[in-house]
């Protein structure tokens, strides 16, 4: 017997979510085989028996990145209460007539972790027994555990946990990088795509179908901020079974230890250093934990064409960076603040 779904039930996000998912099962519905097509459930259906996973085109995302907010930190988490966090502050710490500003650090009233709180409730009362079941936190209550957050009592595996939580109800980069992964994750879910990646133990669940590139234009390079690095470094780490991959720019200025790292990996198959910039492409190694060098493309020209006032856009040029990279038949270009499921 069916029975009617109340989605006003349910939290709003999930009611959204939710709703969206049935409206767009009324677009499929309507669609139809054209003419001398038809459908065969055994095989051309997702779930079905004999469905050939060969028959799923591969896609690339690109996600172009210059120097937004991976991760929130946690000093931005803890500030914002006092009435100078609420005024528009400036850029080189001098203020004066027509100097440019930066956004203030809060409203001066609540912490931002407090304001987001504020605006989703129930679903920090989720994250605190989540944390209290998974043994990260003492307590289950919601209070308590942005007490424990404020007066640093959390041990370090619950301050990434609150991180990465106010980094999918923010604008940031991780929002829009774990959003691009639920297509892989949802192909995961299909029996026939987890059978054939049965066959490579060697290989990432779906990686031939599916490969998110972050493409950072300011990693590893005194323009970005080491902060920001840190935070590209561990959401790696935490996706380092799926498919995402860190596209950077190789250039004068890089830290030595981007540079040491694709000298060795260009010394282990026999080539030498003969160029002064390039494209690199890595992904988060396990074993070693920290990053793999995977593709190196030289270059003769920098990322950004031109000088002062007159170069090439820089987001257009990092999405080609990405894009030099793709291996997959389709491409999906994002920005970095999309904010994607």
């Amino acid at each position: 017997r069916q029975k009617p779904i109340h989605l006003a039930r349910f939290p709003q996000l999930a009611s959204e979510r939710l709703a969206f998912l049935f409206k767009s099962l009324q677009w499929i519905e309507r669609e139809r085989p054209g003419k001398d097509t038809y459908f065969h459930p055994s095989t051309d259906a997702l779930t079905g028996l004999h469905f050939d996973p060969g028959s799923v085109p591969s896609l690339t995302q690109i996600i172009p990145a210059y120097n937004e907010v991976v991760i929130p930190t946690v000093e931005f988490l803890r500030a914002g209460s006092d009435p100078e966090d609420a005024k528009n502050g400036s850029a080189d710490d001098q203020l004066g007539l027509g100097d440019l500003t930066v956004p203030p650090q809060g409203d001066g009233v609540n912490t931002n972790l407090a304001f987001l709180i504020s605006q989703f409730p129930d679903e920090w009362v989720f994250l605190a027994q989540r944390l209290n079941t998974q043994g990260l936190a003492e307590s289950a209550d919601s209070h308590e555990l942005y007490r424990a957050f404020m007066k640093e009592r959390l041990n370090v595996d619950a301050v990434i946990e609150v991180r990465i939580w106010a980094a999918m109800r923010t604008q940031s980069v991780a929002k829009t990088v774990l959003g691009a992964l639920q297509y892989a994750r949802a192909l995961a879910s299909l029996p026939r795509i987890r059978e054939y990646y049965r066959q490579f133990p060697g290989k990432r669940l779906c990686e031939d179908h599916a490969e998110v590139i972050l493409a950072h234009q300011t990693y590893g390079h005194p323009e970005g901020s080491e902060i920001n690095d840190e935070s590209v470094r561990l959401l790696l780490e935490r996706c380092a079974d799926e498919p995402l991959f860190l596209v950077f720019d190789l250039k004068e200025g890089s830290s030595p230890l981007l540079w040491s790292m694709v000298e060795s990996f260009l010394a282990s198959r026999g080539g030498c250093f003969t160029f002064k910039q390039a494209s690199v492409k890595c992904r988060w190694d396990i074993a070693r934990r920290g990053l793999k060098v995977l593709d190196i493309l030289p270059r003769n020209f920098p990322l950004r064409l031109g000088q002062g006032d007159f170069k090439t856009q820089g987001k257009a040029c990092n999405q080609l960076n990405g894009l030099r990279f793709a291996s997959g038949h389709y491409v999906q270009a994002l920005d970095c603040n999309m904010g994607t499921f």
